[in-house]
C-alpha cells in the first residue's frame, strides 16, 4: 500500500478510536532512545556485543515488548496480560533475570540464541529506566508548560519523532519464550506462551511496524502539535531532563551497569550513573515549586526507596532544605532507579551547590552501596547576575544519520473512508526460530504504592503506561477495532 493509503486508514483509525494512544512514553521513542544509547556507548566489549544486527534486533525488541502486555485486549486475557507486562518494567524483573542468567547461563555468551537473550533483557531494562525517567521528570515539564499529561505527552512525543523524520529503528519480533514463563512463573504470574504471543502479535500488527505504525504515530504527532506546543518544541531537548534526547545517556550509563552486574562487577562502591544536571550543566530554575530546580540522581541497579540518606549545602556549607521523592510511580516492591530532590526554598541565582549521597543505601542485588557520591553544580543565572554564567559546550548525544522529515499528505476523513484499499493479505506462515546455530537456545522466536500524578493525568499502577492502537487493513481493521471497542 502506498503512503497515502496507509494514511488514510489511519484517519479512519483516528476517527473510530479518536486520538489513539502510543503505549508509554512512546514505543517508538523507547526504541529509539535505546538504539541511541548503543550508538553513543564508547568503543569496547558491550558495543561490540550489540553490533550484531541479529543481537542489535533483540535489543530493540525488547525495549518494545515491554509494553506489549497494555494493548487493547478482552476478559482475561487483557488482566494476564497486563500483569506481565507491568512486571516486566521493574527492576524485580531485571534483577531475577540478571540471576537466572548467572544460574542458567553465565558469559561468556557465545551462542546466538544466548546473545539475543542477554539484549533482550538489556531492551527490557532500557525501557523501564526511560519510562521511570520521563514520568518522574518530563511529565511534570508538559504539566507545567502545556497544562497536559501523560494521555498527551505520550503519543505525542511518538508523532513528534515521526514528523520530524527520527523513526529508523524498526525491530522484528524476538523474545525468549522458555526463559520469560520461568521469570514469569517465579513471581508468580499466570502467563501462558499464547498469551504473550497474542500481546505481541496485536502490538505488531497495530504498531511496531513500518508501514501504519509509522502513520498512526504521524497523525498522532499532527494532532497534538497545537495541544502541546511546549512539548512539540523541547521533547527533544538535550538540556531538558527527562527528554528523549536527555535520556540516550543515562540509558547508555544503565547499559553499562547491567554489563557489569551480568559479570560480576558492579562494586559495592557504585550505584549513580547519571544524574540531573548533567555535569557542566547547570540547574535549570533556582525557584522552589518547579521541576527546572529539583536535582536527580539516577542508579546503575534497583534501590530500595526510603533507604538513602542524602545532603545539600550551599558553597558555605549551609544546608538547603528540600524534599526527597523516588521514582513517580512506585512498584510493588519500591525499588526504583532514580531519586528526585526537590528544594522547599529559594536558591542563588548562579550559585554553588553541591548534593551527597552516604553510603547505605540497600541494592535490589543485596550488595550495600558502601561508597558514597558527590554533584557539585551551578545554579542558573539570571537578569541580577547574567555574567556569572559564561557560555557551556555540554556533550550532547549524537542520533545520526541526520533525521530527514518527509511531507506528509492531507487526508481528510472522507478522503480516508472512501479510499480504495486493498483487502487483508494472506499473512503467510508463522516464523520459525533460527536453528542454524550450532548450539540453539531451547527460547523460541515468536513474530504501588502512592502515585504522584500532575493535576491533570490520574493516577495510575501501570509503570506510567498507555495503550491502545489499531489495525493495518482495511476490513481486519475495522472488525478488530469494533470487536475491542466493544469488549
Amino acid at each position: 500500500m502506498g503512503r497515502r493509503g496507509w494514511a488514510a486508514v489511519a484517519a479512519v483509525v483516528a476517527g473510530l478510536w479518536g486520538a489513539p494512544e502510543a503505549a508509554a512514553h512512546g514505543i517508538w521513542g523507547h526504541v529509539h532512545v535505546t538504539g541511541w544509547a548503543v550508538e553513543n556507548l564508547p568503543d569496547g566489549e558491550l558495543r561490540t556485543f550489540l553490533s550484531d544486527p541479529e543481537v542489535f534486533n533483540a535489543l530493540l525488541f525488547g525495549a518494545a515488548f515491554t509494553d506489549s502486555g497494555y494493548w487493547p485486549q478482552g476478559g482475561e486475557l487483557a488482566a494476564k496480560a497486563h500483569a506481565y507486562g507491568e512486571h516486566t518494567h521493574w527492576e524485580p524483573f531485571i534483577e531475577d533475570f540478571v540471576q537466572w542468567l548467572a544460574d542458567n547461563d553465565p558469559p561468556p555468551w557465545t551462542s546466538l540464541e544466548s546473545k539475543k537473550r542477554v539484549a533482550f533483557l538489556m531492551g527490557c531494562a532500557s525501557h523501564g529506566l526511560q519510562d521511570e525517567i520521563f514520568d518522574s521528570l518530563f511529565l511534570y515539564q508538559a504539566d507545567e508548560n502545556d497544562g497536559a499529561g501523560q494521555g498527551e505527552a505520550d503519543p505525542g512525543t511518538d508523532g513528534f519523532l515521526a514528523l520530524d523524520g527520527h523513526l529508523r529503528f524498526v525491530p522484528e519480533p524476538w523474545y525468549p519464550v522458555d526463559t520469560l514463563l520461568e521469570l514469569y512463573a517465579m513471581a508468580g504470574l499466570d502467563t501462558t506462551a499464547d498469551v504473550m504471543a497474542q500481546s505481541v502479535d496485536i502490538m505488531t500488527f497495530l504498531y511496531v511496524n513500518g508501514e501504519l505504525g509509522r502513520e498512526i504515530a504521524r497523525t498522532n504527532g499532527h494532532e497534538y502539535l497545537d495541544v502541546i506546543p511546549w512539548t512539540a518544541a523541547h521533547y527533544m531537548d538535550p538540556d531538558i531532563p527527562g527528554a528523549l534526547r536527555a535520556e540516550i545517556f543515562p540509558t547508555a550509563r544503565y547499559l553499562e551497569a547491567l554489563w557489569a552486574r551480568l559479570h560480576g562487577d558492579y562494586g559495592s562502591d557504585v550505584l549513580v550513573t547519571h544524574a540531573y544536571p548533567e555535569p557542566p550543566r547547570r540547574l535549570r530554575s533556582h525557584e522552589a515549586g518547579t521541576v527546572d530546580g529539583w536535582v536527580t540522581l539516577i542508579f546503575g541497579v534497583g534501590a530500595k526507596s526510603g533507604s538513602a540518606t542524602t545532603s545539600w549545602v550551599d558553597a558555605d556549607q549551609t544546608p538547603v532544605t528540600y524534599q526527597t521523592k523516588a521514582t513517580r510511580w512506585g512498584n510493588s516492591q519500591d525499588w526504583g532507579r532514580l531519586m528526585r530532590l526537590q528544594p522547599t526554598q529559594t536558591l542563588a541565582p548562579g550559585g554553588w551547590y553541591t548534593v551527597r549521597l552516604e553510603p547505605g543505601v540497600e541494592r535490589i542485588d543485596g550488595v550495600p552501596f558502601e561508597g558514597d557520591f558527590e554533584l557539585s553544580f551551578q545554579v542558573a543565572c539570571d537578569a541580577t547576575n547574567p555574567d556569572g554564567c559564561p557560555p557551556l559546550d555540554p556533550p550532547v548525544a549524537t542520533i545520526d544519520p541526520p533525521a530527514v522529515a518527509e511531507p506528509t499528505p492531507d487526508v481528510t476523513e472522507s478522503d480516508a473512508i472512501t479510499e480504495d484499499l486493498p483487502p487483508s493479505p494472506d499473512p503467510g506462515p508463522e516464523p520459525t526460530p533460527d536453528t542454524s546455530d550450532p548450539d540453539p537456545d531451547p527460547d523460541a522466536s515468536l513474530p504501588e504504592p502512592a502515585v504522584e500524578a500532575p493535576s491533570t493525568s490520574p493516577p495510575r499502577d501501570d509503570g506510567g503506561c498507555t495503550g491502545g492502537l489499531p489495525s493495518p487493513w482495511w476490513l481486519s481493521a475495522l472488525g478488530l477495532l469494533l470487536r475491542r471497542r466493544n469488549g
